[in-house]
Formats: structure tokens, sequence, C-alpha cells
């Protein structure tokens, strides 16, 4: 497994993120793995694998690129809510018992008790009208 950011995610982006996990009050620790992947410990459900990618439009390919590069990981977070992930994307993602979600929509499912069933809704998914792509 690599151990670089190949993925083009922002430093600062990183940050933020592990800074918001951190202040969610669903996580009690955060651990900051391969630059970008996170193991996250929740109060009810044990831990997490999330890995924070910024992909303008989640496709299929990289939901497939990323399995293979970081293995077994629970959500990918595809960036913020002008970031979309294709139908494809979901499905491949769902297929390999993992979730999508942007920023908003983690944060929404981390409330839950299994955040990988929480439904996002289309307004938190993107603000874009949904399309269909790699």
């Amino acid at each position: 497994m690599s151990t670089k950011n190949n993925w083009n995610v922002p430093y600062s982006s990183i940050v933020w993120f592990g800074n918001v996990m951190r202040a969610h009050t669903k996580i009690i620790h955060v651990e900051r793995e391969q630059d970008i992947l996170f193991t996250i410990k929740v109060n009810e459900d044990g831990n997490y694998k999330v890995l924070l990618l910024d992909e303008y439009r989640m496709g299929a390919a990289a939901v497939f690129k990323a399995i293979e590069e970081f293995g077994n990981i629970d959500f990918i977070v595809y960036g913020g809510n002008w970031n979309a992930a294709t139908g494809e994307a979901y499905k491949v993602a769902k297929e390999n018992g993992l979730a999508l979600f942007n920023y908003s929509g983690f944060m929404g499912a981390l409330n839950f008790k299994n955040p990988k069933e929480y439904k996002q809704s289309a307004k938190e998914k993107s603000t874009t009208k949904p399309q269909e792509g790699a």
C-alpha cells in the first residue's frame, strides 16, 4: 500500500477534516494514517476507516482505485457540498461494503447507530444535478 498522498488532496483539507472529526461529539479518537486515511473511534460502534478525497465528480473508477490502494475501508468522503458522486460510484461502494458521502453527509451519518445506512438527502449530496460518468 502506498503511504503517499497521490490523490492530490490539499494539506489544508486534511488538517481541516482532522480538526472537524476531533470536534464531532460522537468521535472519541482520531488517528491519521497514510496521509489521507483516518481511523476514527466512535462512542458506540468501534472503529471506522475513512478515506478523505477531493473528487469533483466521484466515479466508480475512483472507488475501485481507492479499494485497491487502501484495502478495507468503511467510508470515502469525497469532498464538499460542491462535489458529487455518480450513481455507479454509489453502487460499486455499496457492493464493496463501504459508503460514500460529502463532508456534511458524513458528519450527519456519524450521528446514527449504523452510519453506513444513513441516506443523505439530495440537497446535502450536491448543489448540482446528478450526473453519470466515470
